[in-house]
């Protein structure tokens, strides 16, 4: 077994977030330590979403601490990226090259670098930096797309832009040995920057939320949101789409949006304009979450139509997977395309209002065998492409001689 090996593979794993920030990436560190590999993750001090270093933590240049065995190195952070596009871009820099520093002088030596990319792909640069100078290989599992992203969220594609973007976009995967994508949509673009193996490994639900496949016994019918509540998110047409809904038909029940993000005011102004019953409790810890799944009779997923985020699956979306209810899709591409392939819910278009409304009021008509169906479809699913233990043994077996343009392996 792994776990007696005398000399166990050593990890480096370079994330932005880690715990206390609840990312995936916890999970597939704790799992690699179960595993009998000796693991370091390089990160910074804990402060997401808020832009506030968590309490408990101190803002220290380098820190040092451990994790469920595992050696968690943090650096300090630039906090206020919340509120502020400036900070956000020069905490990115700061990652890139303080993160750069530390990493070099790591005192311990690795036989792998492994990547857990969330969002800026300059996160990379520490693990390139450390892989270079000691000739290390590197994997990246990429859970957002350069440049796309960048362009999705309203950056310019002028040639001023454009051209030194992309050539770093390049650098980054000539210098990795795979690529692991969470959807297989993201190959399209992909495919223009490197030639190196692209593997599907997508996420898993985090928390399994597993609450049944029988509708809760509400006086209406509850719609949640649940997660990040940012720009991206579209939330304003989902929330106009049922308020067209709602005045139709005022037994078309509640929609709450639980999370925290950075469109969480305009939402709040939005809800008081339309004069609603649109919910914004907050954020909610993992146990509070637990009884809100339990108490939701759908669940909502919202994205804007940007060409990225048509070939984005979020990881909420595993989760939801767990929960065992319908799923109102408002998106398009990737994730519209699982729910009516799979008959997991109702399908919206994220630009259209009076489509999110008709979805709205079609939910609210459900009978109870097809909302059962829904919820068996769901767990089929979940068992059948999200399944964590296979999905960490393909990250950790996948050999660099692997090829997989796209799709399952």
């Amino acid at each position: 077994m792994i776990a007696h090996m005398k000399n166990p593979r050593r990890i480096l794993v370079v994330t932005e977030r880690f715990f206390p920030e609840s990312f995936i990436v916890n999970e597939l560190v704790e799992s690699l330590v179960q595993r009998g590999l000796s693991v370091t993750v390089l990160t910074q001090e804990p402060s997401y979403p808020r832009g506030r270093v968590f309490k408990g933590y101190k803002n220290k240049l380098v820190s040092i601490d451990g994790w469920h065995g595992a050696r968690v190195v943090r650096f300090k952070t630039i906090p206020g990226y919340r509120d502020s596009l400036v900070i956000k871009l020069f905490n990115y820099l700061w990652f890139a090259l303080y993160g750069s520093i530390v990493a070099v002088l790591l005192p311990w030596r690795f036989d792998d670098v492994f990547i857990f990319q969330t969002g800026p792909l300059s996160m990379s640069v520490p693990a390139i930096a450390y892989a270079k100078l000691h000739h290390r290989p590197v994997r990246i599992w990429t859970q957002d797309v350069w440049p796309d992203s960048v362009y999705a969220y309203g950056f310019g594609q002028g040639p001023f832009l454009r051209i030194p973007l992309e050539a770093f976009v390049r650098w980054v995967y000539r210098a990795v040995e795979v690529v692991f994508m969470t959807c297989t949509e993201f190959s399209k673009s992909l495919v223009r920057f490197t030639s190196k193996p692209l593997v599907y490994a997508p996420s898993w639900p985090m928390v399994p939320y597993v609450s049944g496949n029988t509708r809760p016994a509400n006086e209406l019918p509850v719609f949640l949101f649940a997660g990040n509540t940012g720009k991206v998110q579209n939330l304003e047409n989902l929330i106009k789409g049922f308020a067209i809904a709602w005045r139709r038909n005022p037994q078309i029940g509640i929609l709450r949006i639980v999370g925290d993000g950075s469109a969480w005011k305009s939402l709040e102004s939005l809800i008081k304009t339309e004069a609603v019953p649109v919910q914004l409790p907050g954020r909610k810890s993992t146990a509070e979450m637990q009884k809100e799944y339990e108490q939701a009779d759908f669940l909502v997923l919202s994205l804007a139509s940007n060409e990225i985020f048509r070939r984005t699956l979020p990881a909420k979306f595993s989760m939801y997977l767990s929960v065992g209810k319908p799923i109102l899709c408002a998106a398009s591409g990737v994730c519209a395309n699982l729910v009516g392939e799979h008959a997991l819910g109702f399908i919206a278009d994220p630009d259209e209002i009076g489509s999110i409304a008709e979805a709205f009021a079609l939910a609210g008509k459900c009978p109870p065998t097809e909302y059962a169906q829904f919820a068996a479809n769901a767990k089929n699913l979940l068992e059948k492409e999200f399944d964590q233990e296979i999905i960490i043994k393909r990250l950790i077996e996948t050999a660099s001689s692997a090829v997989l343009r796209e799709g399952m392996p």
